[in-house]
């Protein structure tokens, strides 16, 4: 399937009309203010993973997120870094005498790069239309920490499953685009992501504004899933997650 949409991107670039050799950069900032669930598996330990945004706030470490995307005429070329770090606990209370506390820990960073070509474009009065193709790849390093520590009687007994471990996926995208130089506008991404061990998809919708000056303001809404599985033997490592929730952030162009 990849191979049959990378022949039809090659289609449209080679059919493509050729466009003003316009330049610009725009560097910025952004949060995703996401909630993550789905499964891990360390070895033979399995959890669930369930945490909502006020969750991601309580136990937040550490995080940054930007970006920077060049354009020159109908190319577009797109680096995006995002790093995390989180941890949480829950505990609970079996018979009276039995406690146990578990701990989940992440530390994730998402490196992706594209390059794209605008295959369409139109005006509709003061307002343009785009559609962009990307290919690229998407870089992740996660280190997951998964602990236990049961109580009874004044006893404790810790246990704990440990892994790092990262992937790179081969990704095509397509964005659409919407608005005009200054004023609102609205922009739709789509990207499905492949790899030998992995697999991903990303999905955004943001409305954006960009006055007189060279920032702009965006948000709306993101969500990623990213698998991967090294096989169910003694070191075996596998994650399936979901990150969604909204997203905001600010741009300027150099």
């Amino acid at each position: 399937m990849l191979k049959r949409f990378f022949v039809v991107v090659l289609s449209f670039l080679m059919s493509a009309p050729a466009l003003a050799e316009e330049t610009s950069t725009d560097l910025g900032i952004y949060l995703f203010a996401t909630g993550i669930k789905g499964d891990a598996r360390i070895r033979n330990v399995n959890t669930e993973v369930d945490l909502g945004f006020d969750d991601i706030v309580e136990n937040f470490d550490m995080g940054y997120m930007g970006y920077i995307e060049h354009r020159r005429g109908p190319w577009s070329f797109i680096g995006d870094l995002a790093y995390l770090r989180l941890a949480a606990d829950d505990s609970f209370a079996t018979d009276g005498n039995l406690e146990v506390e578990l701990d989940i820990e992440f530390e994730q960073t998402v490196l992706e790069g594209f390059a794209g070509y605008r295959v369409f474009e139109h005006e509709y009065d003061t307002k343009e239309l785009g559609i962009d193709l990307f290919i690229g790849a998407r870089h992740t390093i996660l280190e997951v920490e998964l602990s236990s520590e049961a109580s009874a009687f004044g006893l404790s007994r810790p246990s704990s499953r440990e892994k790092e471990e990262d992937w790179t996926d081969t990704v095509f995208a397509v964005r659409l685009q919407y608005g005009s130089a200054r004023g609102w506008g609205s922009s739709f991404w789509l990207d499905v992501g492949d790899g030998s061990d992995s697999s991903s998809e990303q999905f955004m919708a943001l409305a954006s504004y960009r006055g007189n000056g060279n920032w702009q303001y965006f948000g709306g809404y993101r969500y990623l899933n990213l698998e991967f599985d090294t096989g169910s033997d003694g070191s075996g490592f596998g994650v399936d997650l979901d990150y969604t929730g909204p997203m905001f952030g600010a741009a300027y162009r150099m």
